[in-house]
């Protein structure tokens, strides 16, 4: 048999469960407004970077191997040119003293 101070203890005891299920609740809600309030910081920012123009790592680091790619590719140009030179001039020459003898 249920009493009314059974019933009082056991809507006591509810009530205190549903007080502690709602301060959980306001944390949760402040930890994902915290949360939301850093993905603008960081939109805000990328915005900012944009905006001034300013390059981050990884394009700074793309940027340096595309460099480094040129350079190689005009290294091996000039090399090829230095080559073609060589022989270009060893053959004039081979024709001037052909020319004489």
């Amino acid at each position: 048999m249920v009493t009314i101070q059974d019933s009082t203890n056991e809507q006591k005891s509810y009530e205190s469960k549903l007080y502690e299920i709602d301060a959980r609740l306001k944390v949760l809600e402040q930890s994902l407004q915290s949360k939301a309030d850093t993905k603008d910081v960081i939109l805000k920012i990328d915005e900012l970077i944009k905006e001034k123009e300013l390059i981050t790592k990884n394009e700074l680091n793309n940027f340096h191997k595309k460099m480094e790619a040129t350079l190689h590719a005009n290294h091996v140009k000039l090399l090829k040119w230095l080559i073609a030179t060589g022989l270009s001039t060893v053959a004039a020459i081979a024709g001037v003293i052909r020319i004489f003898i």
